[in-house]
């Protein structure tokens, strides 16, 4: 469901799933909305019940921000501690 623009936070990191290099989504949305200089291209809609949609950023950014976060923001396996 990506937009030409770009994806929003919570799609990044089901498609970062789907290839089978899952992040905490938490704690990959706190550094990207914290992080100089990571601008959103824009503003997907908003949802059934209304409200702002989020906010999209460039794909690349987001992979390459994924790649070189991912040792430290992997979904820890059940069991682990």
């Amino acid at each position: 469901m990506s937009s030409d623009l770009g994806w929003t936070i919570s799609e990044a990191c089901r498609e970062f799933e789907a290839a089978g290099m899952p992040v905490d989504c938490r704690r990959f949305r706190i550094i990207v909305r914290n992080l100089p200089g990571l601008v959103p291209v824009g503003e997907a809609k908003s949802g059934e019940r209304g409200g702002r949609g989020q906010f999209l950023y460039e794909i690349g950014q987001l992979q390459r921000l994924h790649s070189a976060l991912a040792p430290w923001l992997t979904v820890p396996e059940s069991g682990d501690t």
